[in-house]
C-alpha cells in the first residue's frame, strides 16, 4: 500500500497553538466553582440553552466537554485533576448557541482553575477516508440533507427535521449500526474513528450535510447473544460496509494525530 503522510487535527476549536479561548466571547453572567460534598455518587457535565451545570465532575471531564476533546487526546496535567471533584453552575444572560456556550465554559476553565492547555503531534497509524469511486457517486445509504436543515434547532443542539421528511433505512435491512442526520462527513468519520479504536481522516472532500445510515458486523471481541447475533450474522464488515453502503473507502496509513495536553492547572479561585 502506498504509504502518505497525513495530519490530524482534533478540532476546529484547537485553533491557537495554546488552545486559548477566544477573546471576544463574552463570560457567564454568574457563575459558581466549588467541591462537591463528600461521598458523591456519580456526575455529570450538561448544557442548557443559557447555562452550564455540573455535578461532581473533574476537571478532566470538564476540560473535554468544553474542548469537545477525546478521553484518549487528553494528557498531561496535576494527579488531582482527575480525582478531585466539582460542581459548576454557570449562568449566561440569555439563551447562546452550543458552541458559543463552550467557549464561554473555556474562559471560566481558564480563568477558575488557571488551565493552560497545549498540543503535540504524535505519529501513528490512522485511516483516512476517501471517495471509492472514480465518478465520485455515493452509496445508496447516504444522501444530501436539505441546505436548511440547520434552520431549526432543538434545545440540545439537534436539528429539527420535518416529520414529512423520510428517514433513511439501511440497504442491508438491518438496523443502522450508527447514523447521522443533517451531519457532516467529518462526523461519519469520527464515528468510524469510535468504532475502530483509531483515528480516522476526512479526505473525501465532501462539503456540505448529508443523512446516512451505515450497518456493519460488531467489531467487538466479545460477541453479542445468540438472539441479537442472528439478525447481524450477514452485515458486512466495516470496511466493506462504508464503500457499499456509503461509496467511500478506508486506507490505512501512517500519519500524525494531535494530543492536548494539560500545562498548568490549580486548584479552583473562590467564586
Amino acid at each position: 500500500m502506498r504509504t502518505v503522510m497525513v495530519s490530524l487535527g482534533i478540532l476546529c476549536t484547537l485553533a491557537h497553538a495554546g488552545v486559548a479561548q477566544q477573546s471576544s466571547t463574552p463570560d457567564f453572567d454568574v457563575a459558581s466553582v466549588k467541591p462537591s460534598a463528600a461521598g458523591s455518587r456519580g456526575w455529570s457535565v450538561s448544557y442548557t440553552a443559557d447555562s452550564l451545570r455540573a455535578s461532581n465532575a473533574t476537571l478532566v471531564s470538564l476540560i473535554q466537554s468544553a474542548y469537545a476533546i477525546r478521553p484518549d487526546r487528553l494528557v498531561g496535567g496535576p494527579a488531582w485533576a482527575q480525582t478531585a471533584r466539582f460542581d459548576v453552575n454557570a449562568k449566561a444572560a440569555a439563551a447562546l448557541p452550543r458552541e458559543q456556550l463552550r467557549r464561554m465554559a473555556q474562559g471560566l476553565l481558564e480563568s477558575r482553575f488557571g488551565l493552560v492547555l497545549t498540543r503535540e503531534q504524535r505519529p501513528q497509524e490512522v485511516y483516512v477516508l476517501r471517495p471509492a469511486r472514480d465518478d465520485g457517486r455515493m452509496g445508496p445509504d447516504v444522501r444530501r440533507a436539505p441546505d436548511n436543515c440547520l434552520d431549526g434547532i432543538a434545545g440540545g443542539g439537534v436539528p429539527i427535521i420535518e416529520s414529512a421528511r423520510p428517514r433513511l433505512k439501511s440497504s442491508t435491512g438491518a438496523d443502522p449500526t450508527f447514523s447521522g442526520i443533517c451531519a457532516t462527513i467529518a462526523s461519519v468519520a469520527d464515528g468510524l474513528s469510535r468504532s475502530l479504536g483509531i483515528d480516522v481522516v476526512d479526505q473525501t472532500g465532501l462539503e456540505g450535510r448529508w443523512d446516512y445510515v451505515l450497518a456493519y458486523s460488531p467489531l467487538t471481541p466479545n460477541p453479542p447473544p445468540a438472539a441479537a447475533q442472528a439478525g447481524q450474522s450477514n452485515l458486512p464488515t466495516v470496511f466493506t460496509a462504508v464503500e457499499e453502503q456509503l461509496g467511500l473507502k478506508l486506507e490505512r496509513t501512517r500519519g500524525f494525530v494531535e494530543y492536548v495536553i494539560i500545562a498548568a492547572a490549580h486548584a479552583p479561585t473562590d467564586n
